[in-house]
């Protein structure tokens, strides 16, 4: 069964998430897992693309946007609005709603921001995994 992380944001600021994000695929990449990770627009995806080129001078980490290359699908994959190329391990949501192909992985991170609107709706993502049993953890970063 999936198992559901939630990690909870106290600052407004949202630089704080996508650096998290950034140690949550680089920890699954070292594990040997694939990731996809679920924006909620264009510009978000856009934006996680160009930290992870640019987030660890010493690293890299083979990702791409979704359909960018059908022909090469790097172990982790950017997308917004559609489904991954491949059955990845883990997705790390960032959308406002849970994606309806949540269930086919193992993991799934989400993150609620330091303000209301926000936090309102990741509770609401967490209502939906709790009322389905899904087996959930919440941390504070």
């Amino acid at each position: 069964m999936t198992q559901v992380e939630f990690y909870s944001v106290n600052s407004e600021e949202h630089q704080t998430p996508y650096k998290h994000l950034c140690e949550v695929i680089k920890r699954a990449y070292r594990k040997g897992q694939k990731v996809f990770v679920h924006a909620n627009n264009r510009n978000q995806a856009e934006k996680i693309d160009e930290l992870l080129w640019t987030q660890d001078k010493k690293s890299f980490l083979p990702h791409q946007l979704a359909n960018e290359d059908p022909d090469t699908i790097p172990p982790i994959e950017i997308g917004f609005g559609q489904e991954p190329s491949v059955q990845p391990d883990v997705l790390i949501n960032l959308a406002e709603q849970v994606p309806l192909f949540f269930s086919q992985f193992h993991w799934v991170f989400e993150y609620a921001y330091g303000d209301e609107e926000s936090k309102e709706k990741a509770r609401q993502r967490f209502r939906f995994y709790r009322e389905r049993g899904y087996p959930l953890n919440h941390r504070k970063i």
